[in-house]
């Protein structure tokens, strides 16, 4: 087995390529939104490098250097199988969340809903594989800790076992996804856990201000996430629908329960959204004229349970998004932001300006 794992030709000639994205932010006070500082941010700036080994074995390194900070992102190998399965091996993105999963170059919006922020455990350094055959995929990923968090850690890692799994058939001269994801993880000796967000858009001080926050929750053995995601990707007209849903079990005291999603619309002029996969991917304007979207979201987090109150938020998001190419574009986002434990509803406008190579 090992043998088959590792047995690679060495008459491919190795390739790399440069990567890198570069997202630019602005954010301003519409109304009741004296918490949020006016002004620009720098929201990512990426770099690093694609490379094909042999004719079986692929990796990626990135690294992201936004405003002064160095964070991590993809550091992995990836092997392919003739039967269509591939390896995974390094960090990448557990595999949990539609709009998680999504790049942030190909989002629909500024920001990802609420509940993608919250819930799915994002990077994490694993072991995986996934599989696709016609209309049905899955992956799943044996997972620890975060790059970058080694001297956070007390005793042993936490560990984590994900599945995500869908089924995309043709529907209505489309794409129908349907997919579900579980991520359960054990914390071993790192036994507290918070949630919080941001509200959707982040102010000039990189996103400061955040609305809904459970604080630290202490005593924590283990959570456990789902996850359920509904997708029509037609040409132009693109529909999504997210639930997601965090248990924390905890050794002593109440074992609260988050969750919360998000629906949105797309529709395209002058190109269409694509879908493979399953995941939703990115708009390619049909000519080079670039093209158009208009989109609409609202999202849900509630974080009140069993006691704990870090609040509820709804919020209403409308966007606006010029392409001049696949790989430029300006983006436009009204946000009306609703938490129950405020008394305002404040409204922002947050634009970006973004390539990618």
């Amino acid at each position: 087995m090992l043998s088959v794992l590792f047995l690679v030709s060495t008459s491919v000639a190795q390739d790399f390529s440069l990567r890198g994205r570069l997202h630019m932010d602005a954010l301003v006070g519409v109304s009741d939104a004296d918490d949020f500082s006016n002004g620009f941010n720098n929201r990512r700036a990426r770099l690093g490098a694609n490379g094909k080994l042999t004719d079986k074995w692929d990796g990626r390194i990135e690294i992201d250097f936004a405003d002064n900070s160095l964070d991590a992102k993809d550091f992995r190998l990836r092997r392919s199988f003739d039967h269509g399965g591939r390896l995974w091996l390094g960090q990448y993105k557990v595999p949990q969340g539609l709009n998680e999963l999504t790049s942030s170059n190909e989002i629909t919006f500024i920001e990802r809903a609420s509940a993608n922020n919250i819930i799915p455990p994002s990077r994490r350094i694993g072991i995986g594989y996934e599989y696709f055959r016609g209309d049905l995929g899955f992956k799943t990923m044996l997972f620890g800790r975060e790059l970058g968090q080694r001297g956070a850690i007390e005793g042993d890692m936490p560990l984590g076992l994900a599945f995500r799994g869908f089924f995309s058939p043709e529907f209505a001269g489309g794409v129908l996804h349907i997919g579900a994801s579980v991520a359960y993880e054990d914390l071993m000796d790192n036994n507290t856990v918070r949630y919080r967000d941001r509200p959707e858009a982040r102010d000039s001080k990189g996103g400061s201000v955040r609305l809904i926050d459970t604080g630290t929750i202490t005593e924590v053995e283990s959570t456990l996430k789902l996850g359920g995601e509904l997708a029509f990707v037609r040409g132009p007209l693109s529909l999504e629908a997210e639930y997601l849903m965090a248990t924390v079990n905890r050794e002593n005291g109440d074992e609260p329960t988050f969750s919360g999603g998000h629906v949105q619309v797309s529709y395209v002029l002058g190109g269409a959204r694509r879908y493979s996969s399953g995941d939703v991917r990115g708009v390619r304007p049909a000519d080079e004229t670039g093209a158009w979207e208009l989109a609409a979201r609202f999202s849900h987090m509630n974080l009140n349970d069993a006691g704990f109150t870090g609040g509820e938020q709804n919020n209403i998001t409308l966007g606006l998004n010029r392409y001049v190419t696949r790989n430029l574009r300006f983006m436009s986002n009204i946000v009306i932001i609703n938490v129950d434990k405020i008394d305002e509803t404040p409204v922002v406008l947050n634009l970006r300006a973004q390539y990618h190579f």
